[in-house]
């Protein structure tokens, strides 16, 4: 599913903000003017990264082996020719990656530059190798999204979230209909949105969303991106929950066979409990989550996957802060079962896995999306059993499947920023 994950991320949060209104994009400044200016730029800066993507060799070949693997990185580790700067037992490579008009280029350097145009990223992959069969991969992604503040964007993404806050459903899609009709034609050769219900009650609105995945409708266009679709992400089941630390639900999202269900409440135009009396989503909560793919004739996946999801409101940043330190429950065909022993506990121990998603405006003059992954890892039998099942699906998407997705992905910002022009 790595392949799939621009896809499943992009589409779904541009299916969500299509449900928004002006509203939406007017949270990105103070003035009407000055907030299509900053969001404009926030969707060219994704547009410019899935414009005819190119890679150097070296780039290019760690990637490859990177996706093949990242599980078992003993010789990923001890290759030299995959990296670019080395310290003790870590290894590091370091990438640039700009858009230069015709092509967004990426290219091995160990003197990457920090982002100072829009659209432009860096990367750092570390691989430590910490004894034995123990390593640690942490990787951190800075990608320049122009003038927009960290408050503005995460003002913007609560506003397309409680747009149809006391307001007939059909009203609702009628706006957004209305406000943003080049990126849903675009979309619909892939979602559909299925229903939209909103419920108040207590002065607080639960809304409903229903969306399925078409990959029939891309076929013509997009062949090999509708088949890796039908194959990976139509099977797959999966469900995430934000709850607070007593139990609160205040986020619910369900999807299997190619269909999506999210449902949150909100009043005041912010998160609210789901049940009950409607208190307001705390910064700190729990993500529970479970998955579960298709393999040949088996599913292998997790349940009861717990970690703590805090929100973080710095004055220069805004980001979602995750971490696991519990291990789910995993789901293998019997035979792969006997092959777990402590291995796959490693990546929940000490501090365990962590993720983060954010915004920040402190690094220099453009406002950068941050990512981060720090994830452990001991080398076994079960992890490259995992790490053949993740090079499989990873060898599919390579190639003219990423060529589909990219392309699909780019013209989907562009839609934003001809709608975005028009409001």
């Amino acid at each position: 599913m790595r392949g799939s994950r621009n896809l499943l991320a992009g589409t779904t949060l541009a299916a969500i903000l299509t449900l928004g209104c002006r509203g939406s994009i007017d949270a990105f400044g103070g003035s009407t003017e000055f907030a299509r200016y900053t969001a404009d730029h926030v969707f060219a800066g994704f547009a410019y990264r899935f414009y005819n993507v190119q890679r150097d060799s070296q780039f290019q070949r760690a990637r490859s082996l990177m996706g093949q693997y990242a599980l078992i990185p003993s010789r990923l580790h001890r290759d030299s020719t995959l990296w670019n700067h080395f310290a003790d037992s870590s290894r590091t490579l370091h990438v640039r990656a700009e858009f230069t008009g015709d092509a967004y280029r990426f290219t091995a350097d160990p003197r990457a530059p920090y982002p100072l145009a829009l659209g432009h990223e860096r990367h750092a992959l570390n691989l430590r190798w910490l004894g034995g069969g123990d390593y640690e991969w942490f990787t951190t992604v800075d990608h320049a999204v122009g003038p927009a503040t960290p408050a503005s964007i995460a003002a913007a993404i609560m506003a397309t979230l409680t747009a149809a806050e006391g307001r007939p459903a059909e009203a609702s899609l009628a706006d957004a209909r209305a406000a943003f009709p080049r990126t849903g034609r675009h979309l619909g050769r892939l979602l559909g949105i299925d229903s939209l219900r909103t419920v108040t009650d207590d002065g607080a609105t639960t809304v409903t969303l229903g969306i399925s995945f078409h990959p029939d409708r891309l076929r013509h266009l997009y062949p090999r991106l509708a088949a890796y679709v039908d194959k990976y992400v139509i099977p797959t089941v999966y469900a995430a929950r934000l709850t607070s630390h007593t139990g609160r639900e205040f986020v619910d999202l369900r999807g299997r066979d190619g269909a999506l269900v999210i449902r949150l409440r909100s009043r005041g135009h912010r998160l609210v409990a789901l049940d009950g009396p409607p208190d307001p989503m705390p910064d700190s909560l729990l993500l529970h989550a479970d998955v579960s793919f298709r393999y040949g004739l088996f599913r292998v996946g997790f349940t009861d996957l717990v970690g703590d999801f805090t929100i973080e409101r710095a004055e220069h940043q805004r980001a979602w802060s995750m971490r696991w330190r519990k291990e789910p429950a995993w789901h293998f065909p019997l035979a792969v079962d006997k092959l777990i022993r402590n291995p796959l506990r490693r990546p929940f121990e000490g501090r365990g896995l962590e993720f983060l998603l954010g915004v920040r405006s402190d690094l220099g003059p453009q406002t950068m999306s941050v990512r981060y992954t720090r994830l452990m890892v001991n080398e076994s039998a079960i992890m490259r059993w995992l790490g053949r099942l993740g090079a499989s699906a990873f060898g599919e998407f390579t190639g003219p499947t990423e060529i589909e997705e990219n392309r699909f992905l780019y013209e989907m910002f562009a839609a934003l920023r001809v709608d975005i022009a028009g409001l």
